[in-house]
């Protein structure tokens, strides 16, 4: 019997085997599979074995298909055993897929190794972006940003932050707005408190009609590209998307906060183009 574990996990499908394995299982475990690989895209697979009696013959022929036809899906597959010879299930299993199949005496190791995966490249596979970063000035091209952030993140069901960079400058000294940014006053308290506040309640009102379940927002003080680049650093983002006029010239398509990004950040950066 094959039966489903609950996991808190969204790429790692974890399964209990128990019993000897028939042609009905898989009739009844493989749409399942390929339900979720439709989803996700790519799966590994955490398979316990308990009380596990081994298989008939034909149900033994369509686990080595199974291996077979979804060895470019299925990243890893951990299996977890009771006894000596289910360690020769991952030695066979190695033998009919290019998927690494490992065999595992505990849980805890095999979710670990199964994780060693999570937003990274490995032999060619991607497993897309886990975290992306909107940079927003409130403008309608930040929300195209986020738009295309959204198409980007949904297969994968990344979390996505949208960010304003607040700029402090002197009351004393209040020059033309730069890109992505709205000055507060550094020299009055109040009025910071003030202008952070109406900041937080402008960008929680920029998102309202979006319809993402993984979303949030954040202010941060500081010079817009500095701000952002060192947000991403810290928080595990893959990935900056950022608004910007379809205007033409490279000078003028790129401004300077936006190439400040481009040139400094540790992780891909996209500029979204709008006309």
């Amino acid at each position: 019997m094959i039966k489903e574990i609950p996991i808190n996990e969204s790429h790692i499908l974890a399964i209990r085997i128990s019993g000897k394995l028939v042609d009905k299982d898989y009739t009844e475990f493989v749409p399942k599979l390929e339900r979720l690989l439709k989803k996700e895209k790519k799966l590994s697979l955490l398979i316990k074995l308990e009380d596990f009696e081994g298989w008939s013959a034909k149900s033994a022929w369509e686990d080595i298909k199974i291996g077979l036809s979804h060895e470019d899906d299925l990243l890893r597959i951990a299996i977890i055993g009771e006894k000596n010879w289910q360690k020769l299930v991952a030695t066979i299993g190695n033998i009919f897929t290019d998927t690494k199949v490992h065999y595992f005496n505990d849980e805890s190791s095999a979710l670990a190794w199964l994780n060693e995966l999570q937003n990274k490249v490995e032999q060619d596979e991607y497993l897309g972006y886990r975290h992306i970063l909107v940079a927003s000035d409130f403008s309608s091209y930040s929300l195209n940003a986020l738009n295309k952030a959204i198409e980007l993140a949904t297969p994968f069901d990344a979390k996505i932050t949208v960010l304003h960079a607040a700029e402090t400058l002197s009351a004393e000294i209040y020059p033309t707005l730069g890109e992505l940014s709205i000055p507060v006053m550094a020299d009055n308290p109040e009025l910071e408190q003030k202008q952070l506040l109406r900041l937080e309640k402008e960008l929680d009102e920029s998102i309202k009609d979006v319809d993402y379940p993984k979303i949030s927002t954040e202010i941060e003080i500081g010079r817009p590209a500095e701000t952002i680049v060192d947000y991403a650093s810290k928080n595990n983002v893959d990935l900056i998307v950022v608004g910007s006029h379809d205007r033409k010239g490279l000078a003028k398509l790129i401004g300077s906060s936006t190439n400040g990004i481009i040139n400094n950040a540790g992780c891909d950066v996209l500029v979204n183009l709008s006309s």
